[in-house]
């Protein structure tokens, strides 16, 4: 079965809000990327790189992967 992964979003808004990181901006410099970047992943016009995935876990003290990302069946993605 061919698998990927998805951002769970209510965790995210639950950490982002926990670490004070409620804009784009302030995540995207926590993250060490652009908010372009940021912007596009959130909203889905670009799939994230391994960089991305790992940075935004990195960016929660705490958080373990499958915290912030979920592996999904393609069907269901």
């Amino acid at each position: 079965m061919k698998c990927t992964i998805r951002l769970r979003r209510d965790q995210l808004d639950k950490y982002r809000r926990i670490a004070g990181l409620t804009t784009q901006e302030r995540l995207a410099e926590k993250m060490g990327v652009h908010q372009g970047t940021v912007a596009k992943v959130l909203n889905g016009y670009q799939t994230p790189s391994k960089e991305f995935i790992a940075s935004l876990v990195a960016a929660f003290d705490g958080a373990a992967f499958d915290d912030l990302w979920e592996i999904v069946p393609l069907e269901a993605a």
